[in-house]
């Protein structure tokens, strides 16, 4: 696959099922004046430390989205696995600024999505490698050692493959 978006991007998936898949890529910080004005404007700016805001995906980049640990709940959190959910409610900011939010979150903006069978494909076609989901790959390994790290549980040196796949 060769889309600049999603080369060496690290995916977790949040919903696969038969209708189509939607993932983060959980790897991408912005680094942007928009990032900071993003952070800025939410009020979640007085937060130590400051949160980073993540490139989530191409897909609705004006939405956001938070992708925590299971122990926070409000109105509209999705269950993604045992212990990681997923919030779009705005109400998760106002809850991380009184103290009342998750204690481990990602910040992100868009998200990656795949129509019926697309993802499907992509797979057979070699364009992504898949690997079991681990959320120290979210909230504690460094963004700069995520790929080196994912690629090597392959048990090869991916970095001297050709081509440019992802992780899923």
């Amino acid at each position: 696959m060769n889309d600049p978006v999603f080369e060496k991007s690290l995916i977790y998936m949040c919903e696969h099922n038969k209708d189509g898949s939607m993932g983060l890529i959980i790897n991408k910080p912005m680094i942007s004046e928009n990032a900071a004005e993003i952070i800025q404007q939410t009020g979640l700016d007085h937060l130590k430390p400051q949160p980073d805001i993540y490139f989530g995906g191409p897909v609705n980049l004006e939405v956001g989205l938070f992708l925590h640990d299971k122990e926070y709940n409000t109105e509209g959190t999705i269950k993604v696995s045992k212990s990681v959910s997923l919030t779009t409610n705005k109400k998760i900011v106002a809850d991380l600024k009184i103290g009342k939010g998750p204690q481990e979150y990602r910040f992100s903006f868009g998200y990656a999505g795949w129509s019926k069978g697309q993802l499907e494909r992509e797979i057979e076609n070699g364009d992504w490698l898949l690997m079991p989901a681990n959320d120290d790959f979210i909230f504690t390994i460094p963004n700069t050692d995520k790929w080196k790290k994912a690629a090597s549980q392959f048990g090869i040196d991916i970095l001297d493959l050709g081509g440019s796949a992802g992780l899923a």
